[in-house]
């Protein structure tokens, strides 16, 4: 009888009737004689539970009674079958610590081989899957690797490990993670081509990991072709589920309407039978022909009745079909929603390459220019002067342009995370005065700058970010008159008000300032490449501060920026971004940078402040000159994309060369991911991102010679 009730437990559950498979696992129960039986019920039982809803509480108590009782005997299947249900019941409920304990306790059987190969494989991707949740994906990769090795030919095990690899992926972020994950794409492409052994929510899957691994890195065109087949294979899934239940119960409809006609049928003949027999008998008969046909029609009417519940249990799945259609379309409009936004992003991206393409193209032309003036100005002094200043003119406006670019792709690919601490404003406002004041009274213009000693809550980067674009483009608009930033005090806030004279903006142009790629006087659009004003927005609102913009006609333009005041004092800035070369220290640097005109350049400048440099592309180019000489460097400069790897692995391998684990490194890079500045930050490595003036680099440099820069445990913002 145990054998019979646990096989109905499994035709029950293949059917979706899990409270009968419930059921016939606990009546089980009762006719076990083995321990080994009393735990297969068991576990059948628990595994019907978990999967008729996955969110409700589970049990734990009695499989970890029985999970003790296997501890140390031979029945290592059933323990380590245990322990794998164990573990998915953990993860289902959020509670990630006893999952990673049963996973730590399965493990050792599963290396063994216990279940077989397709079951080992299959147990050890469900395993680093959780670990991802658990924002381990190097382990994950391990045990993916681990399970890759098995060689199984099952497919749907090959498509999930797959899926799960480019999660892993898609966590760490690093460039060697993109490239693999292209290998693993190409693999999955050659496994998706199988469609015989591919249902269609195997295929589903597969294709929104692609989309999530393709938006991680940028390529949102593929993101978007993926999301798009997701979609086609989850709407033919829902599909074949309600063709299958229609089918299902049209079968039961023709059943109950055979039976019904077989019926009347019977009832039929027996009165017919009746009239054929004579008077005498044909009134003992009839009586016998009412009876049968009263039964027959009492049959007819409890198949009418079944026929009747049949036919609302069709009404009522009929109903669920149609809520199942309206939830399709509710999830369709939020996938085309989706993929409207994915379209929209990467149609940005082709509008802010274009528009980079063509405004880069003016600084870089006049410095193509300039060099090949270069040898004439050298024989005239003041020549020379002002082909110096035309060079630094240029050089400044091509790495305005890319700090712009720099910061609209980190905050619109949200990569940028606000350090949100006390910034002096009187400290910003100088600023403004000393980069603004020049190039105001060139133009004729009167710079108001307000004194205050007010304090605000904000991220200073950003904030300087936003004031300095919003006085450039007051400057650049304004002909004639004035540029004034004023402060106005407003309960615990502070309004931050740049006005202009200029002619001001139109009223049915007031929607478009702020968006990107807009210039409203197409006679300045050499000047910028149209997106200060967009950065200002998006840094705002990140900032939680609130801008405001008034432009009545003729009477120029007004834009206020509303912060909380700070009851803290900002910090002391240890660092001395403001000057312009080193002053005290001199050291031993060592230069990585495999493009060798960069590399060239930076070491004349680095020697010309008196610093001693090796330079070379790699580690290895550098160690054999600092080995000969017994010299250890003070500081490593370093850029993340070399010919042999990244920087941060060229920095490990010198320090562990040197033995000097504390060697101070700064990595110069154009790459805005956060994962690199995560990755610089445990390595200890401090991060500048380029273009990096030289009055920059000067004074980080200076800094980390003084031991005055603190790498960052976090991960470190421009």
């Amino acid at each position: 009888m145990y054998f019979v009730l646990l096989a109905r437990a499994a035709e029950a559950q293949q059917a979706g009737r899990y409270v009968d498979a419930y059921s016939y696992c606990s009546s089980a129960l009762e006719y076990a004689i083995t321990k080994a039986q009393r735990i297969e019920a068991l576990y059948a039982a628990a595994e019907t539970n978990l999967v008729s809803n996955r969110k409700q509480a589970a049990n734990f108590t009695p499989l970890e009674a029985a999970l003790e009782e296997l501890a140390g005997t031979e029945y290592a299947s059933a323990r380590l079958n245990l322990q794998a249900l164990l573990f998915r019941f953990a993860m289902a409920q959020n509670d990630f610590q006893k999952a990673l304990k049963y996973m730590q306790g399965a493990l050792p059987d599963l290396r063994r081989g216990v279940n077989g190969i397709e079951q080992t494989e299959f147990n050890m991707i469900s395993f680093a899957r959780a670990l991802n949740r658990l924002g381990r994906p190097a382990e994950a990769l391990d045990l993916l690797g681990e399970s890759k090795n098995l060689h199984s030919k099952r497919m749907r095990n090959r498509i999930f490990r797959i899926r799960v690899t480019l999660e892993s992926l898609a966590q760490l972020g690093t460039p060697e993670a993109h490239r693999q994950g292209l290998q693993e794409i190409k693999e999955l492409r050659e496994a998706l081509t199988h469609a015989d052994a591919i249902t269609p929510r195997t295929r589903k899957s597969a294709e929104s990991a692609l989309s999530a691994f393709y938006e991680k890195y940028g390529n949102f065109e593929e993101a978007l072709g993926a999301l798009k087949r997701a979609n086609q294979a989850e709407e033919e899934t829902q599909k074949l589920a309600s063709e299958k239940a229609r089918l299902e119960l049209q079968e039961k409809l023709n059943v109950a309407a055979k039976d019904k006609e077989n019926a009347q049928l019977r009832a039929d003949a027996e009165l017919q039978a009746a009239r054929q027999r004579g008077w005498i008998v044909a009134f003992g008969v009839a009586a016998v022909g009412v009876a049968a046909a009263g039964a027959a029609l009492a049959a007819a009417v409890r198949r009418g009745r079944r026929l009747a519940q049949l036919s609302s249990e069709l009404e009522q799945q009929n109903g669920e079909l149609e809520r199942r259609g309206e939830r399709l379309a509710v999830i369709s409009r939020e996938l085309e929603a989706r993929n409207a936004e994915l379209e929209q992003r990467s149609a940005s991206r082709v509008r802010l390459l274009a528009a980079a393409c063509h405004d880069l193209r003016q600084p870089a032309h006049a410095l193509g220019l300039m060099a090949e003036l270069g040898s004439d100005a050298q024989q005239e002094p003041s020549r020379f002067v002002t082909w110096l200043q035309g060079v630094r003119r240029s050089t400044a406006s091509l790495g305005e342009m890319l700090d712009e670019l720099m910061d609209l792709g980190r905050l619109d690919g949200g990569h940028y995370t606000p350090q949100l601490a006390a910034v002096s404003l009187a400290e910003l406002l100088q600023e403004v005065m000393l980069h603004f004041g020049g190039l105001a009274k060139r133009k004729g213009l009167k710079l108001d700058v307000s004194h205050t000693n007010a304090v605000v809550v904000s991220d200073r980067h950003l904030l300087r970010r936003i004031v300095f674009n919003l006085v450039s483009n007051a400057i650049k608009y304004t002909d004639s008159g004035f540029v004034r930033v004023s402060l106005q005090p407003d309960a615990d806030a502070l309004q931050l008000s740049v006005q202009d004279s200029g002619p001001g903006i139109p009223q049915d142009k007031l929607d478009d300032v702020f968006r990107d790629y807009v210039r409203l006087n197409p006679t300045k659009a050499a000047e910028g490449l149209g997106i200060g004003l967009s950065i200002v927005r998006r840094a705002a609102e990140l900032l939680g501060h609130r801008l405001t913009l008034v432009s009545p006609p003729g009477q120029g333009t007004t834009v206020s920026l509303t912060m909380t005041l700070s009851e803290r004092q900002p910090q002391a800035d240890t660092g001395n971004l403001a000057g312009d070369a080193p002053h005290t220290a001199r050291g031993l640097l060592v230069l990585l940078e495999n493009d060798v005109d960069v590399r060239e350049a930076m070491t004349a400048l680095l020697r010309r402040w008196g610093h001693t440099v090796h330079a070379g592309p790699d580690a290895a180019a550098v160690l054999a000159p600092l080995r000969g000489g017994h010299l250890m460097p003070d500081l490593v400069i370093t850029d993340l994309h070399l010919d042999g790897g990244d920087g941060l692995t060229e920095v490990a391998a010198l320090r562990d060369a040197l033995q000097a684990p504390a060697l101070p490194a700064l990595l110069v890079t154009g790459d805005l991911d956060a994962a690199i500045a995560s990755q610089a930050a445990q390595a200890r490595v401090y991060v500048a991102h380029k273009p990096l003036a030289p009055r920059k680099l000067a004074a980080m440099v200076e800094d980390l010679l003084n031991a005055h820069v603190i790498v960052p445990e976090t991960t470190p913002q421009r």
